[in-house]
């Protein structure tokens, strides 16, 4: 599922907030986010600082905010008009191509899994692009949402229409099918406790929760509500419950918690403890972006609905009731992060990065404007400008190595990806390879 960009109004905020934690918390550790763009413009970049393409590629735009890149060994697998293509990073090189086939699903060291637009799972050899086998998945046409996903030695299939099914990935066979489980907007979690979890959107606003039987496709329960995924942890899904907005304008306050953790049981679908932290007056406009456990802090993200603007909250686990918790609302609107020990923060055209054990601020040299999207990878952080420029700074001292013109024509850009000293950078319809130096990696 991709990374949206929030908008904080009315109740499409709210239920697209509500849909999307499950993969926004995930993201809150490399970090990304969209902050006000008006009159972005960058518009006089000396030629000095353009930092050349190693290699760019168009694609179709499919996969373009994996959480898990489709690379491996040092080939990039992606697809462009109905063609799967496998490229060497290194060289640019493409090393083959495969007709009739779409966006990788699963890609290990041996194979690499897509499903087609004849509705098939498909399984071919990641060297040399042949066919090793295919198999029939849906009765239906897969419009968009088809997934699948390698885990315990199976391949678990999913589809927005309502099937859930498990097969072979050596020859393909199935081995269960559940045509009664509702996947739309719908994620795979994986096995936890013996139970595989999956979960879905019930109206846009509410999710729900399935455990089934890994063996069988059996399912064994289901729990419905106002939550979002946001780890596993101590044999335990936490989840985080969100604010229920109140629904147009009111001047009545609706008193509630900034953050409220509940903890799944995974072998039974019951709730197994609730953690309540920072009673507010009003909770009525609350829209909670992101959600981050790293050892014993949780960080949220978290704004007002009526406003465009991105709070950073540290929470200390476990101590709801005694202590406060720790803003970082005087760095300015959040960007990124938690990552490799920073958060990134602009305040007015300033971007700067917090080291979190100290509070140390290292500003960074940019553009004097306002960055729409940011990720940090490695040491490089990218900062993205409404115009499509890129600027790329090191995280520890804010040094500027240069600027990127990627030619996007929107600020849109997927899940970036150093490998081996080649950063990719994924728009919304091609991939731009760079050469970073060793120490921004």
């Amino acid at each position: 599922m991709p990374t949206i960009k929030p908008i904080l109004s009315s109740l499409l905020a709210i239920s697209l907030l509500s849909s999307a934690i499950a993969i926004s918390s995930p993201n809150l550790l490399p970090g990304t986010a969209h902050a006000a763009s008006a009159n972005n413009t960058v518009t006089s970049i000396s030629k000095d600082l353009l930092l050349p393409l190693k290699w760019q590629v168009a694609t179709n735009g499919m996969g373009m905010y994996d959480s898990i890149p489709p690379i491996m060994n040092g080939i990039l697998y992606f697809s462009e008009s109905i063609t799967l293509y496998a490229k060497n990073i290194a060289t640019g090189k493409t090393l083959w191509s495969y007709k009739q086939g779409a966006h990788p699903q699963i890609v290990t060291n041996n194979s690499v899994f897509f499903i087609d637009n004849k509705e098939q799972l498909v399984k071919v050899s990641a060297a040399t692009g042949k066919l090793i086998w295919k198999v029939k998945v849906s009765e239906r046409p897969i419009e968009i949402g088809a997934q699948a996903r390698l885990i315990n030695g199976k391949v678990y299939f999913a589809n927005e229409y309502g099937v859930v099914a498990a097969y072979s990935p050596v020859t393909g066979k199935k081995l269960w099918e559940n045509k009664d489980i509702p996947m739309y907007a719908g994620t795979i979690y994986g096995e936890y406790s013996g139970v595989f979890v999956v979960s879905s959107t019930v109206d846009n606003i509410r999710t729900q929760f399935y455990g089934l039987d890994p063996a069988t496709g059996k399912r064994l329960w289901r729990i419905e509500g106002l939550y979002n995924y946001v780890t596993s942890q101590n044999g335990q899904l936490l989840l985080r419950e969100q604010a229920k907005a109140a629904a147009g304008n009111t001047a009545k306050a609706v008193p509630g918690y900034q953050l409220t953790l509940v903890q799944l049981n995974p072998a039974t679908g019951k709730v197994s403890g609730r953690e309540n932290y920072n009673p507010l007056d009003d909770i009525s406009r609350l829209g909670s972006y992101a959600t981050s456990i790293q050892n014993s802090y949780v960080y949220t993200v978290d704004g007002n609905l009526d406003q465009d603007e991105y709070i950073l909250t540290r929470f200390t686990r476990g101590t709801y009731a005694v202590t406060a918790p720790a803003s970082y609302a005087s760095f300015g609107n959040w960007l990124a992060g938690p990552s490799g020990g920073m958060a990134f923060f602009q305040h007015e055209t300033q971007i700067s990065g917090i080291n979190l054990a100290n509070d140390s601020v290292v500003p960074f040299d940019q553009p004097a404007d306002k960055v729409e999207h940011l990720q940090r990878v490695g040491k490089a952080v990218f900062a993205i400008y409404k115009n499509g420029y890129i600027s790329i700074n090191h995280s520890d001292t804010g040094a500027l190595l240069g600027m990127i013109n990627s030619g996007a024509k929107s600020p849109y850009f997927g899940n970036i990806t150093i490998d081996h000293g080649t950063a990719l950078i994924p728009t919304e319809h091609n991939i731009l390879a760079v050469a970073l130096p060793q120490e921004y990696q």
